[in-house]
C-alpha cells in the first residue's frame, strides 16, 4: 500500500492536515487545501462545509462547473480568499 499524499498548512495559528484524494491533481489538491484553511474552520462540521465550498469554488473557476444559483453567494465569498489562484 502506498503512502497517501498529504499537506500540512499552518494558517494564522491554525494547523490543518489534508490528504489528497486520488482524483485530484497535485495542483487541485494544493489550491483546495489552502482555500479550506483560509476559511478557518474550527470543528469537524466546519471543515466538511469548508471542504465542500472550496471544492465547488475551485471546480467552478478552473473547470467551469455550474452550481445552483442559491450556492453562489456562499461561493462568491471565497473570491477574496483565493488571491493565489
Amino acid at each position: 500500500m502506498s503512502e497517501q499524499e498529504q499537506i500540512e498548512i499552518n494558517y494564522l495559528g491554525h494547523v490543518y492536515t489534508f490528504y489528497k484524494k486520488e482524483y485530484h491533481t497535485a495542483e487541485d489538491f494544493y489550491h483546495i487545501s489552502w482555500l479550506i484553511a483560509k476559511q478557518l474552520p474550527k470543528t469537524e462540521e466546519e471543515v466538511k462545509k469548508a471542504t465542500q465550498l472550496a471544492t465547488m469554488w475551485y471546480n467552478q473557476k478552473k473547470y467551469n462547473c455550474r452550481y445552483a444559483e442559491s450556492l453562489q453567494p456562499s461561493l462568491s465569498k471565497l473570491d477574496s480568499l483565493s488571491v493565489d489562484f
